[in-house]
């Protein structure tokens, strides 16, 4: 349970401008706001009041939900510090710790669901992404073979 004052309700409110971070907060990343949309997982972006999706041009597109969400619901490392793209290593040592806490997030928001997370370094970038686990579409990467992947990779699956 939570309870919260006025007081702290309304300097809640109050718009301010960021200092510590150039591009999102960082706080959005490390513990984004995740939506289902249409049997889809995304990550609700901070300009998004509702996030809509055509599933029949999704289909089209992308093949399937799976290959939507994994497209969609992903975050690049340099794009959330400068200090990553300096230090690329730095970046692969923090989307370790994004991947514990997407896994904790997405566990708590949708518990019903189980859920492959897909980390991969590649020379100078760390990208994080997720998708649902359905029986009905195939996994995002072939999860059984990830020594045939070009980039480093890690997979968890919640």
């Amino acid at each position: 349970m939570e309870i919260s004052n006025n007081k702290i309700n309304e300097i809640l409110k109050k718009e301010h401008n960021l200092k510590y971070h150039d591009k999102s907060e960082l706080i959005d990343v490390v513990w984004p706001d995740f939506v289902e949309v249409e049997g889809c997982i995304v990550i609700k972006k901070n300009t998004e009041k509702n996030v809509e999706i055509n599933i029949e041009h999704i289909i089209h597109q992308f093949g399937d939900r799976t290959g939507f969400e994994a497209s969609e619901s992903h975050v690049h490392m340099i794009d959330i510090s400068n200090t990553f793209k300096k230090y690329p290593l730095e970046g692969l040592k923090f989307a370790k710790k994004l991947l514990e806490m997407w896994s904790a997030k997405l566990k708590i928001d949708f518990p019903e669901y189980e859920f492959i997370l897909i980390l991969t370094f590649h020379d100078d970038d760390t990208i994080l992404r997720f998708h649902r686990l359905r029986e009905s579409d195939e996994t995002w990467i072939n999860i059984n073979n990830i020594e045939e992947f070009e980039e480093g990779i890690i997979i968890r699956k919640v």
